[in-house]
C-alpha cells in the first residue's frame, strides 16, 4: 500500500528542486559557459590584427537607422558571444533559488530540527550543522540581492553560493536524513510531513486538501 510522504520525502524533494535550479544557474552565469571555471576566455584576434603593416583601413558600413529610426554606431545591439555574460533569465533563476531555500530552511527549522533536538541521538550537533549552513546560505542571498550579473562581485557570490548548497545538500542527505529514519518511527514522520503540508497550505490557500497518510504495511 502506498503511504502519503513523509517529513524527509518533503524536504529531500526539495533538495532535488534545488539542486536543478542551482545546476541552471550555473550553466547560464557569466563565464560558466563551456568550461564551468567562471573565467572568460581572452578575446580572440580579429580580422584586422592579421592586416601587413601599412595595409589600408578596410571600409566601414555607415551607421544604420534602426525600425523606430535611431541611428546606432555599427557594432551596437550585437549579441555577444555565447559564454561571454550570463544568460538573461540566470537573476529570475537566482530570485526563484532564493525564495525556494529560504523556504526550504525555514520549514527544516520548524517542522523537523525540533524533533532531531528530541529523537535523534546527537540530534543537537546535526542541527547546529544545518542552521551554520542555512546562516551562511542566507548571508550568500542576502549579499545577491539587487546585484546583475555585470557586476564584479555577482559571480564569486554566486559561487559562493552554489558550494555553500552543494555542502549543505550532502550533509543533510548523507548524515541528517538517514540518522532521522534510523531514530524516529514511521508514524512520527508522517506526522511531522503532515504538519509540513499543512504549514504549506496555510501560505497557499488553493493547494488540495490533506489526505491522512496510510498506516505503515505490516
Amino acid at each position: 500500500m502506498s503511504r502519503r510522504a513523509d517529513v524527509v520525502d518533503e524536504l529531500s524533494a526539495d533538495h532535488r528542486a534545488v539542486a536543478e535550479l542551482l545546476a541552471r544557474i550555473e550553466k547560464g552565469a557569466p563565464g560558466q559557459a563551456g568550461t564551468g571555471t567562471g573565467t572568460a576566455a581572452p578575446p580572440a584576434a580579429g580580422p584586422q590584427d592579421a592586416r601587413p603593416p601599412g595595409a589600408a583601413e578596410p571600409p566601414q558600413a555607415p551607421p544604420q537607422a534602426g525600425p523606430d529610426g535611431v541611428v546606432t554606431p555599427d557594432g551596437a545591439g550585437t549579441p555577444p558571444a555565447p559564454g561571454s555574460t550570463a544568460d538573461p533569465g540566470v537573476v529570475a533563476r537566482v530570485e526563484a533559488l532564493s525564495d525556494l531555500l529560504l523556504t526550504h530552511c525555514t520549514e527544516e527549522e520548524e517542522y523537523l530540527f525540533p524533533a532531531v533536538h528530541e529523537q535523534v541521538p546527537d540530534g543537537g550537533a546535526l542541527v547546529f550543522t544545518s542552521l551554520a549552513d542555512h546562516l551562511a546560505i542566507g548571508q550568500y542571498l542576502t549579499d545577491l540581492q539587487g546585484l546583475s550579473p555585470g557586476d564584479p562581485a555577482f559571480a564569486p557570490l554566486l559561487e559562493g553560493l552554489g558550494s555553500a548548497v552543494h555542502t549543505h545538500l550532502a550533509e543533510e542527505d548523507e548524515r541528517l536524513f538517514p540518522a532521522v529514519r534510523a531514530a524516529m518511527t514511521p508514524e512520527l514522520l508522517a506526522v511531522l510531513g503532515e504538519r509540513l503540508r499543512e504549514g504549506r497550505r496555510e501560505i497557499r490557500p488553493d493547494a488540495p486538501p490533506a489526505e491522512p497518510a496510510a498506516k505503515p504495511e505490516g
